[in-house]
């Protein structure tokens, strides 16, 4: 059986463990324990007490009777049923270090399988939150329980869902908690959020779980049907026919009770707010031909159908009020880019206004990292419920970088990387990707035990000469320089050796501009030790590539994993499209190529807005990434990873 490792040695002696639980006992109550005659043997308490009588009892009293059935029946057993009680009540009432104290004292005197059950979901409840310990110990813990006794295989398996949960396992851990009781509404949402945060790897493992079948087959036809509402009622209706009886269909999700809310709705006049002169003029100018190609492509798509009024507003020297004034008239407004802007229109359009704006508001909604069970259970950075509060017809799209930082972190966790390095400029847009990098970084490693990960070497630099500086450092090859230096001093004749890396070292992340990580990526190779056999690789963000730089950047960037969108990747779904912007604009940076898709998705979204809002497991694929709603009403791209290879860029497999 496994057990959580502790520091101080086991007390096998029964004769000293009498005088531990009196120690405890006087520590506890301040009194020293009856005398009396021994009270009738109490039953076994599970992990919940379903008695009235052992609810009653305080802590103190178990722990008290304890003591009292040792001194007179000498009945190890019952003694060690009544100090579990004990335990138990000193966790449910946050007194972690008494509950610690009793459970530590008992290790290694347990010889009945049940109370061995017993003791080791309190210890899983005891290290629920200890950094020392991590998810799979605790899990490892949990799963060696073999209980069959009602109240306690249902803690079991919603522990067992909360390890989960923090490991990101999310159909381990909608099974789990489906185990745990699969008719409670709460149970079936929360198992509903967590099938539709699945990644398709963990879909295809998900087939041995028969309980998620119903759930699966659910999120399956949301898919494939959620941009068109008509077919996905039909198909919702078979549904419910099929599963009739079953406590999905029973606690249907609310917002596939709303499908009506799907519909696209009018959009025959839409105004587009964008910067057409001044210091943004190229930038606006790059976005308006992005929309405009996503117009005329949808225009040849119409047939008879009339086609949407375009009307394009350059929000250059325009006063909110002006800007309001002008769109009284429109269906949908996309726009404004500035922040500026975007937060003055807010704050004046009427609430029934639909926009798409191309920028996040200054103030955006979060919500604090919880660490507890109830943290877990209900909130994994995701929406609690599927149905948005209350539905506004106001998203935000926005390229933001933070957000590319954020996926990094996630990308080269998932990968099992463990002790990255992050080298930043002092550049203050590379310094807040750097810092949502830490943020995501300490969210991800959560449910790992202290030891299995260690806290990002951070790199911030200057120079061309600080930078390889602050690399050598990081790594410990400077140290390394001055060690052989050190050991050639007491030789009289010369050393031959190479300076060698920390060992530890598995992830460089840079934020840097394209420029600089031409520079960065050799100094990195050229300072790991070839003795390893084993590359590091470099990940960075599209902040840090621009495929109109040298034709030699390519050997320079080799083995630089990164993130971009899929319009200028290999493999891009447009192909047609990409060739007509290839003859417009031949010298196009790549800057302002990712800008034009921009245009083209903010265009294409309009249509498909209520679905992806409603429907948030929805994913529209777009040419700036995979994009979907989350419950903040902001647009969350997903990027694919490339990795440069012999001088060319090859995707990678999610």
């Amino acid at each position: 059986m496994t057990h959580i490792k502790l520091e101080v040695m086991i007390r096998k002696q029964v004769w000293l463990l009498v005088g531990t639980f009196t120690t405890l006992l006087l520590s506890g109550c301040g009194s020293t324990p009856k005398t009396s005659p021994a009270p009738p043997p109490k039953p076994v308490v599970k992990v919940e007490p379903s008695h009235q009588q052992e609810q009653a009892l305080r802590p103190q009293e178990w722990l008290a009777e304890a003591q009292q059935d040792w001194q007179q029946n000498n009945d190890l057993r019952s003694r060690n049923e009544l100090l579990l009680n004990a335990a138990q009540g000193f966790l449910e009432s946050d007194q972690m270090v008494k509950a610690s104290q009793i459970l530590f004292a008992m290790r290694g005197t347990l010889t009945d399988s049940s109370l061995r059950n017993q003791y080791n979901l309190l210890v899983a409840q005891l290290y629920g939150d200890d950094n020392k310990v991590g998810s799979q110990q605790r899990l490892d813990l949990l799963q060696s329980v073999t209980t069959t006794e009602p109240a306690s295989q249902q803690l079991q398996y919603r522990l067992i869902a909360l390890e989960y949960a923090r490991l990101g396992e999310w159909i381990e851990a909608a099974n789990a908690l489906l185990m745990s009781d699969d008719q409670a509404p709460e149970n079936i949402s929360q198992a509903w959020t967590w099938v539709n945060q699945s990644s398709p790897a963990q879909l295809a493992a998900s087939a041995q779980h028969s309980k998620l079948a119903p759930y699966l087959s659910l999120r399956q036809l949301v898919l494939e049907y959620g941009f068109s509402p008509d077919q996905l009622k039909q198909q919702l209706t078979q549904f419910q026919q099929v599963f009739r009886g079953h406590p999905l269909v029973a606690n249907w999700p609310d917002n596939l009770s709303h499908l009506d809310k799907l519909s696209p709705g009018n959009r025959s006049n839409i105004v587009v707010m964008l910067p057409l002169s001044g210091r943004l003029q190229v930038t606006g100018m790059a976005i308006k031909e992005g929309i405009l190609a996503a117009y005329f492509d949808e225009t040849r798509q119409l047939n008879d159908v009339a086609p949407p009024q375009l009307r394009f507003v350059d929000t250059n020297n325009t006063t909110p009020a002006e800007l309001i004034e002008q769109s009284s008239t429109a269906d949908w407004i996309i726009g404004p880019l500035l922040k500026e802007n975007v937060d003055a229109l807010l704050s004046q359009l009427p609430a029934s206004a639909k926009i798409l704006t191309l920028n996040r508001p200054a103030t955006e909604n979060t919500q604090p990292n919880m660490s507890s069970e109830e943290g877990v259970l209900a909130d994994t950075s995701q929406p609690e419920e599927l149905l948005p509060a209350s539905y506004s017809s106001q998203i935000y799209y926005a390229l933001a970088p933070e957000d590319e930082a954020k996926q990094l972190a996630t990308r080269v966790f998932l990968q099992g990387r463990r002790s990255p390095i992050l080298v930043a400029s002092e550049n203050s847009l590379h310094q807040r990707m750097q810092e949502a990098f830490m943020t995501q970084w300490q969210q991800l490693t959560s449910a790992l035990a202290a030891r299995q990960h260690s806290a990002p070497t951070q790199v911030t630099y200057t120079d061309n000469a600080s930078l390889r500086e602050g690399i050598l450092t990081a790594l410990d090859v400077a140290q390394s320089k001055d060690r052989i230096k050190e050991i050639q001093s007491f030789a009289n004749e010369t050393l031959y050796d190479l300076p060698r890396n920390r060992r530890d070292i598995d992830a460089i992340v840079v934020f840097t501009s394209p420029e600089q990580t031409e520079l960065v990526n050799p100094v990195i190779e050229a300072s790991l030790s070839p003795f390893s056999g084993v590359k590091v690789p470099v990940f960075a963000t599209s902040r840090s590539i621009d495929y109109a730089q040298s034709p030699n950047q390519w050997r320079d960037l080799e083995n630089l994993h990164f993130l971009d969108m899929p319009w200028v990747l290999p493999d891009n779904p447009a192909t047609e499209l990409a060739q007509q912007a290839q003859q417009l604009w031949p010298q196009r940076p790549t800057s302002l190529q990712r800008l034009f898709a921009f245009g083209v998705d903010a265009y294409n979204l309009i249509p498909r807005l209520h679905s992806l809002v409603w429907l948030p497991q929805l994913q529209y694929q777009g040419l700036t990434g995979s994009l979907s709603v989350n419950q903040d009403k902001e647009i969350v791209r997903t990027l694919p990873e490339a990795v440069v290879t012999q001088e060319r860029i090859s995707l990678i497999a999610e």
